[in-house]
Order: structure tokens, then C-alpha cells, then sequence
């Protein structure tokens, strides 16, 4: 082969081994500063139900609504007696009744409150790491030169691949 063309060949080849490095550099370099946060979210739910009995509970207001008519028959006579009919209506901190009638009277009522208690626990985490890619050290080498392949211990400055 010509001794122009084996020249070309080689410079072209450097060339390339030149672009892949700066393709692999710009690649591996990425930001310099990585953030990695993870959010953690746990929700706990507790449902407490309680029985309340309230005996004989006394009415708080009655209130006449209308007087009805009750046909007594007694002896082939018909008594018409008048009935008048209220509404109770019985409250508390915890319960409120309303009952419409004559002569009423509450005997029991037992009330279920449901308490719902929700804790809701997140934890966020945050990893900062700053991942500098070029570096400038200080150490021992192998090198070529004009006597061939020697030991050197010298500056250099570089990228760094990967890690940890």
C-alpha cells in the first residue's frame, strides 16, 4: 500500500477513535448533580364504634299538634272522647328524636357513634450526589515514549467512567 494512503487510513482512524470518545464522554458525563427523592405514604384507618343506652329519656319540649276524635261504643252508645296528639321531641349532646302520637313515653334507645380516626404517615427521603465527571489526579501511570513502554509517576487529568 502507498505510504499516503496507510497516512490517510490512520488519520481517519484517529479521527473516528476521536468522535467515539467525545460521543462516549458527552454520553457518561450526565448532570453534575443528581437528585433522588422517594416519597412514602402510609395511611392508617381505625373505625372505634361505641354503644350508648339511654334509658327513660324525658322529653325537652311537647307540643300539642291536633286533638283527633276516639268513637268509645258502649251499650249501643257512642261516646266521643277527644284525644289530643303531640309531638315529643327528645334531645341530647348525642342523639336527637322526634316522635308525634298519644302519650308517649321513650322506654330505651341505644345509639352507635362511629368515631373514624385516619393517620396518614409520609416520609420523604432525599439523596443528593454530586458526581463530578472529569477529575485531576495524582499517581503512578504506564507510559510510551522515546524509550519504550516506562513506569511514570506524574499529573493527569481525565474522565471518570463510572462510580459508586
Amino acid at each position: 500500500m502507498v505510504l499516503w494512503m496507510k497516512r490517510i487510513l490512520i488519520v481517519l482512524l484517529a479521527i473516528l477513535v476521536m468522535l467515539g470518545a467525545l460521543l462516549l464522554i458527552r454520553h457518561c458525563a450526565g448532570p453534575s448533580v443528581v437528585v433522588r427523592e422517594v416519597v412514602k405514604s402510609d395511611t392508617v384507618t381505625l373505625v372505634r364504634v361505641d354503644t350508648l343506652v339511654v334509658e327513660r329519656p324525658v322529653p325537652v319540649r311537647v307540643v300539642e299538634q291536633r286533638t283527633d276524635t276516639l268513637a268509645v261504643y258502649r251499650d249501643q252508645d257512642t261516646v266521643r272522647v277527644p284525644v289530643p296528639i303531640a309531638q315529643y321531641q327528645f334531645r341530647d349532646s348525642l342523639y336527637a328524636l322526634d316522635v308525634s302520637g298519644y302519650g308517649v313515653s321513650l322506654d330505651r334507645l341505644e345509639v352507635y357513634p362511629r368515631t373514624v380516626f385516619q393517620t396518614i404517615q409520609t416520609t420523604t427521603e432525599r439523596v443528593v450526589k454530586d458526581r463530578r465527571r472529569w477529575a485531576l489526579t495524582v499517581g503512578p501511570g504506564v507510559g510510551y515514549g522515546p524509550r519504550g513502554v516506562q513506569p511514570y509517576l506524574g499529573v493527569s487529568f481525565g474522565f471518570v467512567l463510572w462510580s459508586k
